[in-house]
């Protein structure tokens, strides 16, 4: 792996690290960098198979592992400060497994919308864990049919509402090329990796966000991990949904 292929940086002082989602990229955070990069040396990470980063080969079997690997050679080859850890979606599944690794100096944790669905199973939520399982299960069967834009299925459940059909063509042919990818982290976002015990001996002040528009699988995430990471405060963005964090940027950045 070359590191430097991994990462963007903009800007110079206390570094914070930015995790983007799965059918995202860099450019999700550029309306947050740009108010920040004047103040704060703004670390964007590429995830594995995005923003022109080689996929990854655990497909049959896969592990966060890579990620994880990911994140701790692009901090450690940049900073040698403690970071702000801010993760959007799946990336803010990867930046909660990257925080309970305690591997990296983590001085503060942002959570936007974690799509953690672990955390269902883990605290016995059967009512939105069996929501979780019937939409995966359709999901996955409409890709295996080859349904056309069966990704966008996805936007719409974390949305809870119709924003795909609203997307440009050529921005739905870009997404729907990550569909794999898609899968794969929802393999690692229904596994449960962490033990209770582990979160609630976090120490890590976290904030956890979530839009008022989401879907209540998003939003039941944030209130189970609120409820048992220790040092967590949870905050909602009126108006917002799975998009806050390009859509909602100034009320995201307060929440920071």
């Amino acid at each position: 792996m070359k590191v430097t292929d991994y990462y963007e940086v903009r800007g110079q002082g206390k570094p914070i690290v930015f995790i983007h989602g799965s059918f995202a990229s860099t450019s999700a955070w550029r309306g947050m960098v740009d108010k920040l990069a004047d103040k704060y040396q703004c670390i964007l990470i590429k995830l594995p198979g995005h923003c022109g980063v080689p996929d990854p080969v655990d497909f049959a079997k896969p592990s966060m592992s890579l990620e994880l690997s990911v994140v701790q050679q692009v901090v450690q080859h940049v900073t040698d400060q403690p970071i702000h850890l801010v993760g959007h979606s799946y990336g803010g599944v990867v930046a909660l497994a990257q925080a309970l690794e305690h591997n990296l100096a983590v001085r503060r944790l942002t959570l936007f919308e974690p799509v953690a669905t672990w955390i269902l199973e883990l605290v016995g939520d059967e009512e939105l864990l069996s929501k979780v399982n019937q939409f995966l299960a359709a999901f996955r069967q409409r890709v295996a049919q080859q349904v056309p834009y069966a990704g966008g299925d996805i936007i719409d459940f974390w949305c809870d509402s119709s924003e795909f059909e609203h997307l440009p063509i050529h921005v739905k042919d870009k997404l729907m090329l990550l569909t794999a990818n898609n899968i794969r982290h929802w393999d690692l976002c229904t596994q449960i990796t962490h033990s209770l015990a582990q979160l609630q001996h976090m120490r890590v002040p976290t904030s956890l966000v979530v839009g008022s528009r989401s879907a209540a699988v998003a939003h039941g995430v944030v209130r189970h991990l609120h409820r048992i990471l220790p040092h967590s405060q949870k905050q909602i963005i009126g108006g917002a949904n799975h998009f806050l964090v390009t859509s909602h940027v100034d009320a995201c950045l307060a929440a920071m």
